[in-house]
């Protein structure tokens, strides 16, 4: 991505002024002081700026974070915090804009301006926790507790990231499994506790904390750690959970506790009706597939990050032409690729499930993750059988993920790293990919070159997604499993108890 802009990148200029100055006015749409036909006029005369492309880096940072506060307010004006918003613009361009300012913030940072820091991290900070918002209210709640934690390390002391983590928190805890679900309170009452005598969140947040004040939960002392040896077996559990990819909601609270050692993620229970007796087990199968194929995605990842640059049998004695292009040829780079392949996978297997699920009525043989959502592809048009769930935010926290990774006709679809992936994902599927310890990104249309570090940047951020599709997956059905059982209870009708066993480790053969 070009960071540097059309003149000098820290100059201050009457374009910066102005900019200020639009933060003002949409503070006052915000608190109702002006209207949002305000935030209209805003949007249209910065975006002009940015597509003129003389903007410096400083401003390009700032007319980004305008665009995505302009639309976050849009949101809070204009969209019932009740439904979920499949098919919503405004949504979309908000979580593009916060992503994209968040990106000059770094290319501040890598360009040592330094007498913008102090400038460059307060917005990224405020970025962060308005786009962990909209995150968390689009279902994706693993993404947004990352952008709360990530704010966190920037102002540890400062109450306004642990208002928004606590409030998620407030409107989640009841997606943790019971014996987690208990700290995930306990640190929800310590995080408001600092709010509730702050102007801005009082309200709010005393509010909550009412409801939550008398519960009863454990000191967050006694949630204990976990002791990694040495063994080649913690050594990989550790990388795990300190990457927070493990299937395991608390692993994003707390990666260290024993609560977050195992892949437990799963569905609360599937309803079958009398007709189908056996209807719930589709949707098992499909679970474990999932399950499985990621996990072993997850460890073919770690074989290659752990094990890379060393020999491996499987190599020795293969004939291949030196180019001396520096190019890595091994079987550890051949891991990262298959995990490549399964994680993109996984999302297809998800599209197969939902369309047997939700009765989509696609052929089973066309069914894709980029292409279930839609009765016209050219058009996105979204099914009507997906937008009846008005209030599932994590089915259309889904469909905000089929946008990150396949884009669409508009640019605001899709994250800038995603665009990255792509290119990935083809080269590797249907031409050549050079990965060279160092370098920059080159593309010839037959041959990607890539750096190490970009490739593996590239990969960390497809399986962060994938886990976050899981998520939203077993989310979408528990909730949707949730509301039947209601209806079905309330009609005095009895519901029978599934019983399901695990598979016993010493049978995975």
């Amino acid at each position: 991505m070009e960071l540097i802009g059309g003149i000098k990148e820290a100059e201050i200029t009457k374009t910066t002024k102005m900019l200020q100055d639009y933060g003002s006015d949409i503070e006052d749409v915000l608190a109702g002081k002006k209207g949002i036909d305000s935030l209209e006029t805003i949007i249209s005369i910065v975006s002009k700026l940015l597509g003129d492309g003389n903007l410096n880096l400083f401003d390009k940072m700032l007319a980004n974070y305008l665009l995505g506060e302009s639309h976050n307010v849009l949101i809070k004006k204009t969209c019932s915090p009740q439904e979920a918003q499949f098919n919503n613009p405004i949504v979309w361009k908000a979580v593009y804009f916060y992503r994209m300012a968040l990106l000059y913030v770094e290319g501040i940072f890598e360009k040592k301006q330094v007498a913008l820091f102090v400038t460059a991290k307060l917005h990224q900070y405020s970025a962060l926790i308005q786009l962990g918002d909209v995150y968390s209210h689009m279902g994706r709640f693993q993404d947004g507790i990352e952008c709360y934690k990530n704010a966190a390390l920037l102002y540890p002391n400062d109450y306004k990231w642990k208002f928004h983590f606590g409030f998620t928190l407030f409107d989640t805890h009841g997606y943790y499994e019971r014996s987690a679900e208990r700290f995930v309170v306990s640190l929800m009452k310590d995080l408001l506790k600092d709010c509730l005598d702050k102007k801005e969140y009082s309200q709010s947040a005393n509010y909550v904390y009412g409801i939550i004040k008398d519960w009863q939960t454990p000191d967050l002392k006694d949630d204990r750690p976990t002791n990694f040896e040495s063994t080649e077996d913690d050594e990989y559990n550790h990388w795990v959970n300190q990457n927070v990819l493990r299937l395991n909601a608390y692993n994003d609270i707390n990666f260290t506790s024993t609560l977050c050692q195992e892949d437990s993620l799963y569905f609360d229970g599937v309803y079958s009706p009398k007709t189908e007796p056996d209807s719930w087990r589709i949707l098992f199968q499909m679970l474990n597939e999932v399950k499985q194929e990621y996990v072993s995605a997850r460890y073919m990842l770690y074989s290659y990050f752990k094990k890379s640059g060393s020999n491996h049998v499987s190599d020795k004695n293969v004939r291949l032409a030196d180019l001396y292009d520096r190019s890595n040829y091994s079987f550890h780079l051949e891991l990262a690729k298959s995990a490549f392949r399964s994680l993109y996978s996984i999302l297809d297997k998800i599209a197969f499930a939902l369309n047997d699920y939700l009765d989509l009525k696609m052929n089973p043989e066309r069914v894709n993750f980029s292409n279930v959502w839609y009765e016209n592809s050219k058009s996105y048009r979204i099914k009507e059988e997906i937008l009846k769930y008005k209030s599932l935010y994590s089915l259309a926290g889904l469909l905000f993920i089929r946008n990150d990774i396949y884009g669409g006709a508009d640019d605001y679809l899709q994250a800038e790293e995603t665009r990255l992936l792509k290119k990935v994902r083809n080269a590797i599927e249907h031409r050549a990919i050079i990965i060279v310890d160092d370098g920059i990104l080159e593309d010839d249309g037959s041959v990607l070159n890539i750096s190490r570090m970009e490739f593996e940047g590239v990969s960390v951020n497809l399986i962060k997604t994938v886990r976050q599709a899981i998520f939203c997956f077993v989310n979408a059905v528990n909730h949707i499993e949730y509301d039947k059982k209601l209806e079905i209870t309330k009609n005095g009708e009895m519901i029978i108890p599934q019983e399901i066993d695990p598979v016993k480790d010493d049978e995975k053969v």
